[in-house]
């Protein structure tokens, strides 16, 4: 009786292959992943603002003025305490600190009317951190810039 034994297993050439397939395949999906995540990103900083510009009309229905920020900067603790209502300026609805990837902030032309925090008129801003030259922003006739 003899036995026959048979090589189980893969060679190193199969191996490489597979590995180099698994390689372009990553090399192709990563790219396309932080495209989409970017875009999730920036669609959610536009619904903020949007979320803004419904606050604005309601903070200007109660103030005749318009809510603004003193400065240009990151705003998000400000804008969610002082026009989004927020109990806690940290938990509103806009992220605040590093885990956001854009800067809120709202300015506007001072009024008689009005003090140092409101306004006649507003532009409300959001920034990238990463790259300054994307900024979305809506003013008080919903006239979007960015979208």
């Amino acid at each position: 009786m003899t036995l026959k034994v048979e090589n189980v297993g893969f060679t190193l050439i199969e191996l490489i292959v597979v590995i180099g397939i698994i390689g372009i395949l990553s090399a192709v999906g990563i790219p396309m992943y932080n495209g989409y995540v970017s875009s999730a990103k920036a669609q959610a900083a536009q619904s903020t603002l949007q979320a803004i510009y419904m606050m604005e009309k309601n903070y200007f229905a109660s103030n005749y003025c318009y809510y603004v920020t003193p400065t240009v900067g990151d705003y998000a603790a400000s804008i969610n305490q002082y026009l989004m209502s927020s109990t806690s300026p940290n938990n509103g609805p806009i992220v605040v600190g590093t885990s956001n990837d854009y800067v809120f902030y709202i300015t506007g032309t001072a009024g008689a009317t009005c003090n140092g925090s409101q306004s006649d008129d507003y532009v409300a801003y959001a920034k990238s951190k990463k790259k300054s030259s994307i900024i979305f922003s809506i003013n008080q006739q919903n006239v979007r810039t960015g979208f």
